[in-house]
């Protein structure tokens, strides 16, 4: 499962991200989708079922490494290995989804907060 954002209206700071030298840019950049994503993650996390704690604990968001572009994403690690179990459903039991739904009611958030970040991150390089 995988969900890509494409943001419209930043022109201005496009331009100032233009000028940054190469590892700026891509430290900037994760600094923002890492704001960005944060609001998915904790919405994740209040949507996951609890039973002992243990898939809430292992929401976890990370920089997705070997891609062009930076990207983050969120996934479950350790051995809540039945998350995919809940969110998918199995023959033997319906699927309560609790990842997807967290994309799609933060997205908006999530945009707003990678905006931020970005803005402050770029203006912090630009000047000084």
């Amino acid at each position: 499962m995988s969900a890509e954002f494409r943001i419209e209206g930043l022109d201005e700071l496009d331009k100032q991200f233009d000028r940054l030298i190469d590892t700026s840019k891509r430290k900037v950049m994760m600094k923002a989708l890492n704001a960005g994503i944060q609001p998915i993650k904790k919405e994740a996390k209040a949507k996951a079922p609890e039973r002992t704690g243990l898939l809430k604990k292992n929401i976890r968001s990370k920089q997705l490494r070997y891609t062009q572009k930076p990207a983050v994403g969120i996934y479950v690690a350790g051995k809540a290995y039945y998350w995919y179990f809940i969110e998918n459903g199995t023959s033997q039991m319906s699927a309560t989804p609790f990842l997807r739904p967290a994309a799609d009611s933060k997205y908006e958030e999530g945009v707003g907060k990678f905006k931020e970040k970005w803005k402050i991150e770029i203006d912090k390089l630009m000047i000084g």
